[in-house]
């Protein structure tokens, strides 16, 4: 006889892509015209992820943090 609240499970997955700058070099040589290297900047890539679960026993919090979630969370 007793009403159990219905479980809810809130998840996103974005991928974030930082390309950090890339790096030039000047190289002077008195023996030879001056050139510049480029060392390409590396690029980070990360999947963060972020999981709420619950229950909506004390209100639907779906309708609170919307329908991705909250990225406090």
């Amino acid at each position: 006889g007793m009403i159990c609240p219905e479980p809810f499970a809130l998840t996103s997955n974005e991928t974030c892509v930082i390309k950090y700058p890339d790096t030039i070099v000047d190289i002077v040589d008195p023996d030879s015209p001056p050139y510049s290297v480029i060392y390409p900047g590396p690029t980070l890539t990360t999947f963060p992820q972020q999981t709420l679960v619950g229950s909506t026993a004390l209100f639907d919090i779906r309708n609170f943090l919307g329908s991705r979630g909250s990225p406090g969370f």
